[in-house]
């Protein structure tokens, strides 16, 4: 690996270290059943244990059912294997693992690692149901994943971090047993349109007027302050910079839908595709009504954001697709 890489994935990794250092000092819980709420988080389906129901509780009964009705178990007697790859502080791997599958969870972040040790040592029913360790690692450099070992891979938002998908995909189907699946659900923000943003911002408007949301914002005085608003808003639902910089890590938005797409339909057969949403994941934490009009609302949001993307009114920017390993057919 060349040394300009080798730099990229330390500054990933201290990205992530002081992430999760700071949420867990203010109180988080990387937990999908024992969170609890969290005003540090200002606009973040964390600050609230309905929201993150609504949306990682959502994320998470996709996958396991995926991975039910598309792993080919029957009759053994071994538990099914599965890596999540970018596992961050753990709580998808956590319920999976309490779900009875056997779970390894890989990182970058030595942080997030500690603070996934640590939720799950305090799961006693883990061994019984399932299992469940982390591995700190870069996940080409994994020495203590075997080929050929598991059932299924899973990327929860992390596929977008790595720039050669291809490469990705070969070492995933290296890791994979015979017909093994891959499981992404990934944001594309490639797929961030100008009209998501118009929509978006009217939504922060009409809602803010209403004192019902974190933030204060106006109305746009003329012509141009709306083009700057909008243009803005643009930048930020792509999670870049005005000047085109990543700003949640280094490697953020290394990939999109132009590049994730293709190179899974060249290396696995398609099982499920799905569009999710547009804005609905990012929203949700800032409404600030009372606590029953705020889940109320919340909930009519992701409904009216599924809507939306299925009418092609707004241009969804996250996907859910599960394929098996193309060699098998």
């Amino acid at each position: 690996m060349d040394h300009e890489k080798v730099l990229k994935l330390i500054e990933e990794a201290k990205a992530f270290d002081a992430q999760i250092d700071e949420r867990i000092s203010n109180g988080h819980i990387p937990d999908l059943r024992n969170c609890k709420p969290c005003d540090w988080f200002e606009n973040n389906p964390w600050r609230r244990p309905a929201y993150v129901e609504l949306s990682f509780g959502e994320q998470f009964s996709l996958i396991r059912d995926a991975i039910n009705e598309h792993v080919e178990n029957k009759g053994r007697e071994e538990k099914v294997r599965i890596l999540e790859v970018g596992c961050g502080p753990g709580y998808l791997s956590l319920e999976l693992s309490r779900s009875g599958f056997d779970v390894t969870g890989l990182d970058l972040s030595s942080k997030c690692i500690e603070v996934a040790e640590c939720f799950a040592a305090k799961d006693d029913e883990i061994a019984v149901r399932g299992g469940l360790r982390y591995v700190v690692a870069d996940f080409f450099d994994a020495h203590s994943l075997t080929v050929g070992s598991f059932d299924a891979v899973v990327f929860l938002g992390s596929m977008h971090h790595f720039s050669d998908i291809a490469s990705v995909l070969d070492h995933v189907s290296e890791l994979l047993k015979s017909r093994g699946i891959i499981i992404a659900h990934e944001p594309v923000r490639d797929r961030v349109t100008h009209g998501n943003a118009v929509f978006v911002s009217l939504l922060r408007v009409l809602l803010s007027l209403q004192g019902g949301f974190f933030k204060k914002y106006t109305i746009p005085v003329d012509a141009d302050a709306r083009k700057q608003e909008f243009e803005r808003l643009f930048s930020e639902m792509r999670y870049e910079s005005s000047e085109g910089e990543n700003f949640q890590s280094v490697n953020d938005n290394e990939a999109g839908y132009a590049e994730m797409r293709p190179a899974l339909d060249a290396q696995f057969d398609l099982l499920e595709f799905s569009w999710r949403y547009a804005f609905f994941h990012e929203f949700i934490g800032g409404l600030r009504f009372n606590d029953h009009q705020n889940i109320e609302l919340a909930s009519y949001l992701r409904e009216i954001d599924r809507e939306l993307c299925r009418l092609g009114v707004l241009s969804a920017t996250e996907f859910f697709y599960v394929g098996r390993k193309f060699s098998d057919r």
